[in-house]
């Protein structure tokens, strides 16, 4: 299970395939492998030694694949900063990783600046692209190193990655990621998720420092293209998916609705598309229903998070019915079904599985479980326990094995001593033709602990009034409607796409207050 070792295994077998196509560069699975072990070769002369760390911080682009698999091969553990994050998020990682190099994009050159005087103990930088910055020149450097395969043997249980976490709940949290999590990854996505060959091409949106990056490997592994868009662009996917003749399609549901609200494209618009695949957040149902009514049965759910990443739950493209049966219908909201090799339970505080409907936490078993948090051993033990991971988000489950997202824990309102999950209310706002988001927060309430409120972004033209909203939400939810409503050009996001809640709370100025949601007793105002 040693990444390097799959590289190479598939490097023989499709030689000549393309592996990558980003920003006008093309490479074969052949060259990145040259690249990537002339890559590790100029670490390992540099003085690097497993487990030294080296971060990576780039746009989108085609060297993205070959630092990769270049770390693997060195033994280097890659810590990944998000190119859309800031130089006070880039300090605070690279400080508690303690890493010996930099490798960074040329348009970062004045952080790379600031940053290498902020942190005199990381002795290399390399820089990719032309343009002003410290440290060695990327294109010249690799040029100069060996292309064989460096002296460097890694076990299973060696470390991988340090997957630095969002930090929206406070101080980012690096999540440890071995080369058998790695590999494990890849393999569940290849049996319960990407069908695929030689001849096909997936189209990466998202960032490759997070959810995108774990489809690059399983990709290779199969002689397959990955092709790289550096930003999210409606018009700009449907004309790559054309002209790079796309097969597979990985994004988030931001996106996917972004490409509803401002494309009129259709299925035939993408070509020979024949699976998207979403996750990273729940999917609204009313959103999904128009995606496959405009670009037919191919979509995929997968449902994962940091600490077990990408593969915990799947909904396979067949299981998505619109047409279907009630129950079928329902499943439309559900995250689908654990991975083949992944045991994932929905457990009561008591630690036993709940019964069908009733709410409990996501428990997760499986092989590409992390190893724990970096450096944090503290937190380690709250969220890994017996080689499991308590997920912290909130589900039901159904007497078939489906599992339905709730929310986080911390997300789940309450309100008169009732618990109320944001995503039910945010299914039903979905449902009007003006919403394009919505979000559900709790804000205080000196009767009823908290109080719903919702906000929400209108689509490019659309035009409701709250009181319209708030009557629209009445038949279906009850006492669970919002009871106010904020109106915002969009919501806000972090960079991985998911909604900033805290932000919301401190826009409708209502921070949480303690003991909120202790009340018990009566529905919460406006019951029916």
């Amino acid at each position: 299970m040693d990444v390097a070792r799959l590289v190479r295994r598939a490097a023989r077998l499709y030689p000549d395939r393309e592996a990558v196509v980003a920003g006008g560069v093309r490479r074969t699975l052949a060259e990145v492998d040259v690249r990537s072990d002339r890559l590790a070769n100029g670490l390992l002369a540099l003085g690097l030694r497993r487990p030294d760390r080296a971060a990576v911080l780039l746009k989108n682009c085609a060297e993205y694949m070959e630092v990769d698999f270049g770390l693997a091969k060195a033994g280097l553990v890659r810590v990944s900063l998000n190119a859309r994050l800031g130089t006070p998020d880039h300090r605070v990682t690279l400080g508690d990783a303690g890493v010996s190099a930099v490798i960074y994009g040329a348009q970062f050159g004045e952080i790379a600046e600031t940053l290498r005087a902020e942190h005199p103990g990381i002795a290399h930088w390399i820089r990719l692209g032309g343009g002003a910055g410290p440290g060695l020149d990327y294109g010249a450097w690799l040029g100069d190193q060996r292309a064989t395969a460096p002296p460097v043997a890694n076990g299973p249980g060696d470390l991988y990655s340090l997957f630095y976490t969002s930090g929206t709940t406070g101080r980012p949290k690096g999540v440890m990621h071995t080369h058998g999590v790695i590999a494990r990854v890849a393999l569940n996505l290849l049996l319960d998720c990407l069908v695929i060959g030689p001849e096909d091409r997936v189209l990466l949106l998202q960032p490759l420092s997070h959810g995108s990056g774990f489809f690059m490997l399983p990709a290779f592994l199969r002689g397959a293209c990955s092709v790289i868009l550096d930003r999210f662009d409606p018009e700009e996917v449907v004309a790559t998916a054309r002209r790079e003749r796309v097969s597979i399609i990985k994004l988030i549901p931001t996106m996917l609705i972004k490409l509803l609200d401002g494309s009129r494209a259709t299925r035939g618009d993408l070509g020979g598309v024949r699976s998207i695949i979403y996750g990273a957040s729940p999917m609204p149902v009313e959103k999904l229903k128009e995606a496959i009514d405009r670009f037919g049965p191919v979509f995929v759910q997968i449902y994962g998070q940091a600490e077990a990443p990408v593969t915990i739950t799947v909904l396979p493209a067949e299981e998505h019915r619109p047409g279907g049966t009630e129950a079928e219908v329902r499943r439309l909201g559900s995250a689908g079904r654990p991975f083949l090799s992944v045991d994932a339970r929905v457990l009561g505080a008591d630690g036993s599985p709940v019964a069908p409907g009733e709410a409990g936490e996501v428990v997760v078993r499986s092989d590409h479980v992390m190893a724990g948090y970096w450096r944090r051993p503290d937190l380690t033990a709250e969220v890994l326990k017996d080689g499991a991971v308590y997920t912290r988000d909130m589900a039901t489950v159904d007497e078939q094995g489906y599992i339905y997202l709730l929310g986080r824990r911390d997300e789940v309102i309450n309100s008169g001593g009732f618990n109320i999950a944001p995503r039910e209310v945010e299914e039903v706002l979905y449902g009007h033709a003006a919403v394009s988001e919505a979000a559900v927060i709790g804000i205080p309430d000196s009767t009823w602990g908290e109080a719903v409120h919702a906000c929400v972004a209108l689509k490019p033209g659309a035009v409701v009034s709250e009181a319209e909203l708030l009557e629209f939400c009445k038949p279906v939810l009850g006492f669970r409607r919002p009871k106010g409503i904020t109106f915002l050009p969009a919501l806000p996001k972090n960079p991985y796409g998911k909604v900033l809640r805290q932000e919301l709370r401190k826009r409708v100025g209502a921070e949480p207050v303690p003991g909120a949601g202790d009340v018990a007793g009566a529905p919460p105002p406006g019951s029916s």
